[in-house]
């Protein structure tokens, strides 16, 4: 027990609260002083990265991200601003246009992750003619067993039954198994799994939380019906659609890879493009807080900063790597200093709730004001802004959740009308595999396993294979993950 835990019941309400003041008041200036220096070094990552691009022989794909350049320019300038003019409706202006700035990354972040998801059923075409290829050569003269399919059963229960206390890699084993097994499932059947899956998954979602759910699940079964697809970025647009318009139903197993590593590629670009987005986007939350945090100027910071200019301009590697190492030191400094005070906090907040002479409504503003702060300061996925900030946090309800659910069935039936037999069908096995445990029960499962492999319809060699991989995937599953 430490001193302030043996004193805290003797302090007076008042005290109490000063101190809570008092910790909450230095916590948002450390969390200040933290962003600014986590914006010079994203800064001169971001700075670093168009460099590296621009030597590169890749035009086009140069024009794509040199493209971002200027919100990255804007960030600078706002930093600068925060820095040299603390006028309270300079402040505010700044604020708008970093939560403005803010959105319009989150809208690019989106169309390349629609980008990318089309990329990748690409790959699983690729994927489906190279195995076809290969199973036929290896597995053509290997016998079909009549219980192979009840002992992969056997095997991936034991395995589930051994994870039952790890909720995240139980269903994750579950998400493996179905990604591999072929989808053989009628329409009607795939969207009564679906449908009641999501209705029990999603009940106790707030409305916000559930809308983005749904969202999420139609961006990844067909990006390229949503909002923006196709709008920016023309290169990636572009190459998508050659690789797709190849017919890869005649190609030898070489020429399917040629295919394969044109996807490789094209995909490490869209990465990176997605990281640079990210990076930015995650820079404006810290302009944001850094204008949301009331104090006067960080002297300490201004010549850090003035340091950090020096280095980006004279663009010396030397003297920016000195400049990072400077700054990350800073940083875990203030983390640890953070740290220590949140333990402090944490234990006087808890005593103050705990008391019923306490007054804590003035308080609780203060306190929400903080999280608001920390809301943008923790925000690392560049989350929508109506997750982040959700204006209804009551539960969803059962009839809306079947209005949106319904939307997505909806959504679904008409992306698979322009569809080929083979790409429904992956598609359909991608989501399924997404959704958290799209069964009842085990038995509910199981059945799905033996349906899936039934030898009356699909080919040995298929079955073989499948069970094959399947198996291979649980001897390699790492320990304690």
């Amino acid at each position: 027990m430490t001193e302030l835990e043996k004193n805290i019941s003797f302090m007076k309400d008042y005290e109490l609260k000063e101190k809570i003041i008092y910790l909450n008041t230095k916590q948002l200036n450390l969390i200040k002083k933290s962003s600014y220096l986590n914006v010079f070094n994203g800064v001169t990552m971001l700075k670093n990265t168009l460099k590296d691009n621009l030597d590169k022989n890749e035009t086009e794909s140069n024009i794509e991200i040199s493209s971002l350049e200027n919100y990255l320019n804007k960030a600078i300038n706002l930093i600068e601003d925060s820095i040299c003019n603390d006028d309270e409706e300079k402040k505010q202006n700044r604020l708008i246009e970093a939560i403005n700035i803010r959105q319009e990354l989150y809208e690019l972040a989106s169309i390349i992750d629609g980008y990318s998801i089309e990329l990748s059923y690409v790959r699983e075409l690729v994927d489906y003619y190279g195995t076809k290829i290969i199973t036929k050569k290896d597995y053509e003269k290997i016998p079909y067993n009549n219980m192979s399919v009840e002992e992969l059963i056997k095997e991936v229960n034991n395995l589930l039954d051994n994870q039952k206390q790890n909720y995240f890699k139980y269903i994750n084993i579950i998400s493996n198994v179905i990604s591999v097994l072929p989808m053989r499932l009628t329409k009607d059947k795939y969207f009564n799994i679906v449908q009641n899956t999501i209705m029990r998954n999603l009940k106790l979602y707030t409305k916000p939380e559930a809308e983005n759910q749904i969202n999420e699940y139609k961006k990844q079964f067909d990006s390229s019906l949503r909002n923006g697809y196709g709008t920016k970025f023309d290169y990636c647009f572009r190459e998508i659609q050659k690789l797709r318009h190849i017919d890869l139903s005649n190609k030898s197993l070489e020429e399917i890879d040629e295919v394969a590593e044109k996807i490789v590629s094209l995909n490490r670009k869209i990465d990176e493009m997605f990281n640079f987005i990210l990076q930015l986007g995650l820079i404006s939350n810290l302009v944001i807080v850094i204008n949301l945090i009331n104090d006067n100027k960080i002297e300490e910071i201004e010549e850090v900063y003035r340091q950090w200019k020096k280095s980006i301009i004279d663009g010396n590697r030397k003297y920016i790597e000195d400049s990072q190492k400077n700054i990350e030191k800073k940083i875990k400094q203030i983390e640890k200093d953070m740290l220590g005070d949140l333990e402090e906090f944490n234990i006087l907040n808890s005593e103050a709730i705990s008391r019923e002479t306490f007054d804590y409504e003035k308080l609780n503003e203060d306190l929400l004001y903080t999280k608001k702060v920390l809301t943008y300061y923790n925000d690392f996925k560049l989350t929508d802004h109506k997750v982040l900030f959700p204006e209804d946090g009551e539960t969803v309800g059962a009839d809306y959740l079947e209005q949106i659910v319904d939307s997505l069935i909806q959504y679904i039936n008409r992306s698979l009308g322009k569809m080929t037999n083979i790409e429904r069908k992956i598609r359909m096995r991608k989501l399924l595999s997404q959704i958290e445990l799209p069964f009842r029960g085990i038995e509910e499962f199981n059945d799905y396993i033996r349906y899936s492999l039934d030898i009356r319809v699909v080919p040995k060699e298929e079955i073989n294979f499948t069970i094959d991989y399947i198996l291979y995937f649980i001897d390699n599953l790492p320990e304690g993950k």
